[in-house]
């Protein structure tokens, strides 16, 4: 009786075992080895601790910089095996002003992770990879798009691609949805008046921007109750720079976006006074 009862404690504990190496959650991605193709031709395996890697390197005249890091870990079943897989994305830079990001889709296979694909990205605002999360079965990637005046400092859309993984290939599912990364919020003056007072909430570094309709060769004035709030108007005006602000003769009969941004490293809470005469 107690050697039946000691194979099934047994075997109950290899179970367990196996499942735990069959658990890609198991696995410490921020303590991990990964390829990076972002640093040339040839990718270079590069082991993050706590997420993170940097090198620093002197060579002939100059310093040479690389770093690569982990910043974002999302789980779900995108092979379609039954099993959950776990979704990467990383972000490295090599010395410049790039920062190039690139995604990693692992399984389990005989108890390790193994590399099954790999997610495109981008530098910055020219598809630079923002989120990933898996619904149903599919692999959902949000990444960025510059638009037709934006610049790789400042991405102006999202864009949202559904993804079936198999045989190690990404496989588009219906049309990527593109969204405004900030859209504008439509100001209105209370009748009687011509101008009105917002009180925003702005996260480090975020922005917003609002909508006002103006005639032609009206004056639009902005501006902030903080330094470290800036107004800017982003249309073609005659702009006039203030304090914490501008004033702007309008050329036209339209809307006008006006956009208010913080930058600081610290959320704020600003009084934005529009006015328009």
């Amino acid at each position: 009786m107690k050697f039946i009862i000691l194979i099934a404690v047994t075997t109950l504990t290899f179970a367990a075992d196996a499942a735990a190496q069959a658990n890609i959650r198991s696995v410490d991605f921020k303590n991990f080895t990964y390829p990076a193709y972002c640093i040339g031709e040839t990718p270079e395996k590069v082991t993050v601790k706590n997420g993170e890697f940097y090198r620093e390197k002197q060579e002939d005249g100059y310093v040479d910089r690389f770093s690569f890091n982990v910043f974002d870990i999302a789980y779900g079943d995108v092979t379609g095996d039954g099993v959950g897989d776990a979704v990467i994305l990383t972000v490295c830079n090599t010395g410049g002003t790039g920062n190039f990001s690139e995604g990693y889709v692992y399984s389990m296979k005989a108890g390790k992770p193994a590399l099954v694909a790999r997610i495109p990205g981008g530098d910055r605002a020219y598809g630079g990879l923002r989120s990933a999360s898996v619904e149903k079965g599919l692999l959902i990637v949000d990444s960025n798009d510059v638009g037709e005046e934006g610049g790789a400092c400042c991405p102006q859309f999202v864009i949202t691609t559904r993804y079936r993984v198999t045989g190690g290939k990404l496989a588009a599912v219906g049309q990527p949805i593109k969204k405004e990364l900030y859209p504008s919020r439509r100001v209105r003056f209370a009748p009687g008046t011509t101008g009105a007072t917002l009180d925003l909430s702005l996260p480090a570094g975020e922005l917003q921007r609002y909508a006002v309709g103006a005639r032609a060769g009206q004056v639009l004035r902005v501006s902030t109750g903080s330094p470290d709030a800036s107004a800017r108007l982003l249309e073609e005006a005659v702009v006039t720079e203030g304090v914490n602000g501008f004033s702007a003769k309008l050329p036209k009969s339209a809307d006008y976006t006006i956009e208010i941004q913080n930058n600081s490293s610290d959320p704020i809470s600003v009084k934005v006074n529009i006015k328009i005469q």
